[in-house]
């Protein structure tokens, strides 16, 4: 099992990872007509993106995607970049994601904590903001940093009882919002 490439994120000037999300995908290639294969074992679901906030809209500026039949067709008018015998990119995309739901989104990684397989915990960020978003716009940002913090306190001092809900738990962005 291998750690998988998150989303990024640039917000106000910062670049974040995707650590989480609740509400639906943010950005999925089958709507513009395509069906993501593996990339390699760290990422699985064969595409990653990077995304910014501008003025408090999100847009999906860069596609990284491993198209299973060779099918790269223009994203907002876009062709893609790259070896179609591996994955290509589209860049300079300015596609405004109507996401409405909320994401976890972290930075200042914390080596110790690394973990090689899924997706990188919150209490392995310095910074955790949790997002809600409405249409694309950004309603509220809740630093939940400190929280996480002490949360992994609780965690160093606990056996981890079932392996498999663990492993599962390591490869899923949902959001435990408790």
């Amino acid at each position: 099992m291998t750690a998988q490439i998150p989303d990024e994120f640039i917000f106000k000037g910062k670049k974040y990872e995707l650590i989480g999300i609740k509400g639906d995908d943010l950005f999925s290639p089958e709507t513009f007509g395509m069906e993501p294969e593996m990339i390699h074992t760290a990422c699985y679901r064969g595409f990653y993106a990077k995304y910014r906030f501008t003025r408090e809209v999100l847009y999906l500026s860069e596609l990284t995607i491993n198209e299973k039949n060779n099918n790269y067709l223009p994203i907002n008018g876009i062709k893609p970049i790259g070896n179609p015998l591996h994955e290509m990119t589209y860049r300079k995309l300015n596609l405004i994601i109507p996401f409405t739901g909320k994401i976890r989104m972290a930075r200042n990684f914390l080596n110790e904590y690394y973990v090689h397989m899924g997706f990188q915990s919150p209490w392995a960020y310095e910074t955790v903001l949790d997002i809600t978003i409405k249409e694309g716009k950004v309603i509220d940002i809740k630093d939940r940093s400190e929280e996480f913090k002490l949360k992994w306190q609780e965690i160093k001092q606990q056996e981890i009882n079932n392996v498999v809900d663990w492993i599962n738990d390591a490869f899923s962005l949902d959001m435990d919002l408790e």
